[in-house]
Parts: C-alpha cells; sequence; structure tokens
C-alpha cells in the first residue's frame, strides 16, 4: 500500500481543529439514485453493499488483504480514527470516522479499536444504530478527497463516499468511506 498519510500526532491534533470531512455544500445521494449519477456497475455494487463491507473485501482481495491503521486519536475537539484497506499494495477504501467528544464520554471504547475493523468492532452490538447509508462525490478540493488521493498517490480525480451517521447507546458517530477506482481489482488495476 502507499505510505502512510502525514497524519498530524495526537499532540498536535489536540491543537488544530481538523476541518469537517465533507464540505457543507456536498451533495448527498440516497442509495436509489445511484444507479443515475454511477455509470460504474461494479463500483455501484461496491457502494451499494448491505453487509460488513470488511468481509466483501476480504473475500475480494483473498491472500493480499491488508488493513492498516493510520489514525486513532484526537482531531481538533474530536476524536479521529482513519485506515484503508486493499489488496496487493494498492488502496480500494479509505475510511475516516469522526467521534464527537460527548460520544467517546459515553463509549471510551471507540477510542482504542486499534487494529480492528470498526465494523468488528461494532459486531454484535444491541444498541448500534445506523441511519440510511448517504453518498457524495467529492471533488479534489475537498480535505477527505485531497487526503485520500495523496495517501493512494493517485492524480486528482473525484471520489465516491457513502457515509454511515451511527450511534451507540444513542451517542452520535459518523463513519466516512471513500471508494478508489481500484476497489475489487487484483493489484490495483
Amino acid at each position: 500500500m502507499a505510505a502512510s498519510v502525514d497524519m498530524p500526532t495526537a499532540a498536535s491534533a489536540e491543537h488544530a481543529l481538523w476541518p469537517a470531512a465533507v464540505p457543507a455544500a456536498a451533495l448527498w445521494l440516497p442509495p436509489n439514485a445511484l444507479n443515475c449519477y454511477v455509470g460504474d456497475a461494479a463500483l455501484r455494487s461496491w457502494l451499494l453493499t448491505p453487509g460488513l463491507l470488511t468481509q466483501r473485501i476480504r473475500e475480494a482481495a483473498g491472500d493480499g488483504f491488508a488493513m492498516r491503521l493510520l489514525h486513532e486519536g484526537a482531531a481538533g475537539p474530536d476524536h479521529a480514527r482513519e485506515i484503508d484497506m486493499g489488496s496487493d499494495g494498492a488502496v480500494w477504501m479509505y475510511a475516516h470516522t469522526r467521534i464527537p467528544r460527548h460520544t467517546l464520554e459515553a463509549a471510551p471504547w471507540l477510542a482504542v479499536i486499534g487494529t480492528r475493523t470498526l465494523g468488528e468492532a461494532l459486531a454484535g452490538r444491541q444498541d448500534l444504530e445506523r441511519d440510511e447509508f448517504r453518498f457524495a462525490q467529492l471533488y479534489p478540493d475537498a480535505w477527505l478527497a485531497a487526503r485520500v488521493l495523496r495517501h493512494a498517490q493517485l492524480s486528482p480525480q473525484p471520489l465516491w463516499v457513502r457515509h454511515s451517521p451511527l450511534r451507540v447507546g444513542g451517542a452520535p458517530f459518523d463513519l466516512y468511506e471513500v471508494f478508489l477506482p481500484s476497489i475489487g481489482r487484483s493489484g490495483g488495476r
């Protein structure tokens, strides 16, 4: 996989205000609108994965599967966690989880997920609620898209993001999964 993203250290991030993961002006789409906006049927299938995305990536990647924890710590007033997943050195998906301070106070275990995937950490929780997925195409001028493109060493291009508004024990947090063009393709081709 590509070299690690330049991440603020936990100490510097406590004093830095990370921007919103997605611009406020993003055009969010419901799942049923993707047929109109995403022409690539394979990509649309990945975006609409109903179950655990990690499981599908693991199955598609086979022995080449890799998940890397890139950051887990302070991000301004929030807590952020960033990982990538892929196969054979190619980044297929980049996930950014943003957890507000009040949610961490209610569920401190969210701050120490470590090398497990978020899906694995949440599996079986009876107090987990997830709103319907929503989707947006991010352009390279969006903070999260620029970060992902830099990390994956890709030229500027729009990327699709899937947002999952989540609640654990009623406390909200957000998961943004950014899908790269190589998703599901062996060796990233």
